[in-house]
């Protein structure tokens, strides 16, 4: 005899995927700064599109990991989806790089690294030192790769020339930059044994750098995010343009077609958001130079429905695929699966109900982050998600979240393992 449930979903013409991993937001609060999306904010938008896990970064406070992730906890207690951290490491001490044999056992089995940050070029010593002690005991290390001493280079040539508008941003920031970073990361892998995640991947010879490394069996992964799927530098030319400033920033057609190609193939891993949003009036803010715009933008609950809308309607990706980089291959990444990405007995019952007909424009007024703009803002969008499942639990019903704030738990993120 089938037992019938307490309640059925009518997921009849839907499809029924498992929730989406986000690995990389920015949630969490420092003490100097305050994110427009918190973790209440942040995770209503995440669930209305589909992301039942975030993973938000935290960063070191006073030489301590150990604080940085309490200052995350405590932030956390308003989360709506599960969540869990990257310990954003800015003082590779040796005080810090004893914590984290203790953190990895508690299950925070992931640090961030700034290589593009003057810190990094000044302590690389001691930052694979960290890189060493995270290999010894399976954390993960995000790793943001852009080369600090040729933006320096750069930004400063632009100054003395007076070009400091938004429109010489990418000038400032060239794929050579990327390339050489990434380049340099990858070594720094295979030198210290440690599994290293490289976020927000963004141009041809990153990925190709990227590509050669995992042909040669490095534990490496690469992320991009929806700004190097959909937009392209032309976004500059527009007296706007400073909505869309990014680390990096936008590249070029040629850019965009072999991020997708990456992402189809198997050589990227995920899609992680960055989220990270400003209001209009602090990306517009005036005299602001091309170094000053505050980078970061909102994309949590668009996440998934446009990467449907345009990778697997446009046949850019299949079902398949989108599942694997939106949520298998994240959670399997982080130390989460088989409890996160995958519907399967034991599994957390995270679930979408998504409809693959719904038609909708992205309209800022309609989602549910607390930005006042959409960097997608018109766009219209084959896709969304009807009923998100969190645990069983609903947390998103046909345009609204249901979900309590406070209900998300942390998940224990496991030792890394190839």
């Amino acid at each position: 005899m089938i037992e019938r449930a307490d309640r059925e979903i009518d997921a009849r013409g839907k499809l029924v995927l498992p929730g989406c991993v986000d690995l990389h937001t920015h949630l969490a609060s420092t003490p100097t700064w305050q994110p427009l999306d918190g973790f209440e904010h942040g995770t209503r938008a995440a669930v209305a599109g589909g992301v039942t896990t975030v993973v938000s970064m935290v960063y070191q406070e006073n030489g301590s990991l150990r604080a940085g992730l309490e200052r995350g906890l405590r932030d956390a207690a308003r989360s709506i989806a599960d969540f869990a951290f990257h310990i954003v490491v800015t003082d590779p001490s040796p005080a810090a790089r004893a914590e984290i044999p203790g953190l990895v056992r508690e299950g925070h089995a992931g640090l961030k690294v700034f290589m593009v940050s003057p810190g990094f070029a000044a302590r690389t010593a001691e930052y694979l030192a960290a890189y060493r002690a995270a290999g010894e005991v399976g954390a993960l290390v995000a790793v943001h790769a852009e080369d600090h001493a040729l933006i320096a280079k750069r930004t400063a040539e632009l100054h003395a020339a007076g070009r400091v508008g938004v429109e010489w941003f990418p000038e400032s920031r060239p794929p050579q930059a990327e390339e050489i970073a990434v380049r340099a990361a990858v070594t720094h892998a295979r030198e210290t044994g440690v599994a290293m995640y490289l976020v927000h991947l963004s141009s041809r010879g990153a990925l190709a750098a990227l590509r050669e490394a995992r042909a040669a069996s490095h534990p490496v992964h690469g992320e991009t995010r929806p700004l190097y799927l959909y937009l392209t530098r032309e976004r500059f030319r527009r007296p706007d343009a400073a909505l869309w400033v990014g680390q990096p920033p936008l590249r070029e057609a040629e850019d965009v077609t072999a991020v997708w190609a990456a992402l189809a193939d198997g050589t990227l891993d995920t899609v992680g958001t960055d989220h990270i949003p400003r209001t209009r009036a602090e990306k517009l803010a005036p005299d602001l130079s091309f170094d000053r715009i505050p980078p970061g933008v909102s994309n949590l609950e668009t996440l998934l429905p446009m990467l449907y809308s345009e990778g697997v309607v446009k046949g850019r990706l299949t079902l398949a695929r989108l599942v694997e980089v939106l949520a298998t291959a994240p959670a399997r990444i982080a130390g989460m699966y088989p409890r996160k990405g995958v519907i399967a007995v034991g599994s957390d019952a995270d679930v979408v109900v998504f409809d693959p007909n719904a038609r909708r424009g992205v309209r800022a007024a309609d989602l549910h982050s607390a930005c006042d703009y959409d960097p997608y803002e018109g766009w219209d969008v084959t896709g969304w998600p009807e009923v998100v499942l969190s645990r069983g639990e609903a947390v998103f019903e046909r345009g609204t979240v249901v979900g309590r704030p406070g209900r998300g738990r942390l998940m224990p993120r496991a030792p890394y393992a190839a």
